[in-house]
């Protein structure tokens, strides 16, 4: 299966360059130098000539003349879904502190001396103005700005990949706007193929109680409201927290946890603490996940595979060999995510990064 699944992105890798190679034969050159692939036939896009009509996420009607050339993202889900669909020469602007996503140091460098233009409180217009981007993608907090940007006839975007399909929706409405159906095509069908795969593989498997905690404390954890819950539930497990309302982390008690007997913990990987402070607590003793030492933390130095991200693939395959390692080894997952980013991304991954 690994051999096979290697075959398959060495094989998306040489059609991603070879459709931007085509295309750069037929449409002048990009911003930065980089060839503009063809548009792609079919709703993924559609002739420069006849300009676009977008349906953005907050319901906003967005019109170009033409797939956008140079953008500003003031949003780092939406930088990172730019840079996997082959347009990290087409960013002139993204928001603050770029220079603490080592996604953009592995990937992109040149994008930590771009200017930061904003946070997901705020965005100083005048400085993307002074870009004259072709069009700017914000974040659902800072959907107000796109009024005052249309007043200055910037095009802006709102996203919300709050979940895997907005998430999906995300990547082919920025695949539209950049003129890169074809790329966002090819991640959004690799996501249907590892989806495809781990409900194959964890068919007919014993499926264990999963808790997700949060980055502040592992007496905070994510409800079934979370996307959280979409990752352990698609890796063949049960979220030990379903049971709770909301929407974002909830605290609980020492006696929740045991109430709830996981028999998996998760440590996310910014989290303030380690798996290892999580075995040590004497109070936890006694669940199950910490008897039998069944306590993960996902790779930090990469992403956050637990958030709907370009990658967030990865974190599904990742609980998947946690949880099942029989059906699928953590050797095999480590390949599989080292091709995914050589695929998406471009650059080979340290494979040390990635642990559990």
């Amino acid at each position: 299966m690994k051999k096979k699944l290697f075959l398959r992105l060495a094989a998306l890798a040489l059609a991603l360059t070879l459709a931007l190679g085509c295309a750069g034969c037929a449409a002048a050159p990009a911003s930065g130098g980089s060839p503009a692939p063809a548009p792609a036939s079919g709703p993924a896009s559609q002739p420069a000539s006849e300009g676009l009509a977008l349906t953005d996420q907050a319901g906003r009607t967005v019109e170009l003349a033409a797939p956008a050339k140079t953008v500003v993202s003031g949003y780092y889900i939406s930088t990172y879904a730019v840079l996997a669909l082959g347009k990290a020469d087409a960013i002139v602007g993204l928001e603050k502190k770029a220079d603490t996503r080592p996604l953009y140091q592995m990937a992109a460098p040149a994008l930590i001396e771009k200017p930061g233009v904003g946070t997901m409180k705020e965005m100083d217009v005048e400085a993307v103005a002074a870009l004259e981007p072709d069009l700017v993608i914000l974040p659902a907090a800072l959907a107000d700005y796109a009024g005052t940007l249309a007043g200055l006839s910037i095009p802006a975007l709102v996203v919300a990949p709050e979940s895997h399909e907005a998430l999906v929706e995300m990547i082919g409405l920025l695949g539209r706007a950049l003129g890169a159906g074809d790329a966002a095509a090819a991640l959004t069908g690799y996501y249907d193929e590892q989806l495809e795969r781990m409900a194959s593989l964890t068919t007919g498997a014993e499926k264990p109680a999963v808790y997700m905690a949060s980055n502040s404390s592992y007496l905070s954890c994510a409800p079934a409201g979370m996307f959280q819950n979409y990752l352990i539930e698609t890796a063949g497990g049960v979220n030990a927290a379903a049971s709770l309302e909301g929407d974002y982390w909830t605290e609980v008690s020492y006696e929740d946890v045991l109430a709830m007997a996981p028999e998996v913990i998760v440590v996310p990987s910014g989290a303030e603490y380690t798996a290892a402070d999580v075995l040590a607590d004497a109070q936890l003793a006694g669940v199950p996940a910490v008897e039998n030492g069944k306590v993960y933390q996902m790779p930090a130095g990469l992403e956050e595979w637990d958030s709907p991200i370009p990658s967030g693939i990865l974190g599904c395959l990742w609980l998947t060999s946690v949880l099942h390692p029989e059906r699928y080894p953590f050797e095999e997952f480590v390949a599989d995510a080292a091709g995914f980013y050589q695929a998406f991304y471009g650059f080979a991954v340290d494979e040390s990064l990635i642990t559990k």
